[in-house]
């Protein structure tokens, strides 16, 4: 068990196994990810001018480097600081940080179907709890 993250060995290995799962289906899952945050948070969008064929890279590339360093935490505390920084800038909030999650969770639902499973589930909600935190305490401590 990795004491900082309280993740175990096997829920590292579910969210990376189910992320290389997904990864051909990746574009749609992005596609599907903004579409639902919108969705639920639609004051975000403004906050997307940039061209979104060029974010939605970036977003499943920074999602492919964490996803591949949840056993490596310096690295990965590394690259979510800079991320937490970043997003402050693009003027993201901490009161963001649930929605997406439930964006992030229901597009991933949608791209591995039945692959989707409780345990499945539940790792990813323990990665995004940890990497929210964390990112929270970066960006607004």
């Amino acid at each position: 068990m990795n004491r900082s993250t309280d993740l175990t060995r096997d829920e590292i290995t579910r969210v990376q196994t189910s992320f290389d799962r997904m990864w051909p289906r990746s574009a749609v899952m992005v596609d599907l990810f903004y579409d639902r945050l919108f969705e639920i948070l639609p004051a975000t969008r403004p906050m997307f001018r940039r061209d979104m064929v060029q974010l939605k890279h970036k977003f499943i590339a920074t999602l492919a480097v964490i996803v591949g360093s949840l056993d490596n935490l310096t690295g990965l505390l590394s690259v979510i600081g800079k991320l937490a920084k970043d997003h402050v800038h693009y003027g993201v909030l901490e009161s963001h940080y649930e929605p997406v999650g439930e964006a992030l969770f229901w597009s991933l639902e949608q791209g591995l179907g039945e692959h989707w499973t409780p345990d499945v589930e539940d790792a990813w909600q323990k990665v995004y709890a940890f990497l929210s935190a964390r990112m929270i305490a970066a960006a607004y401590s």
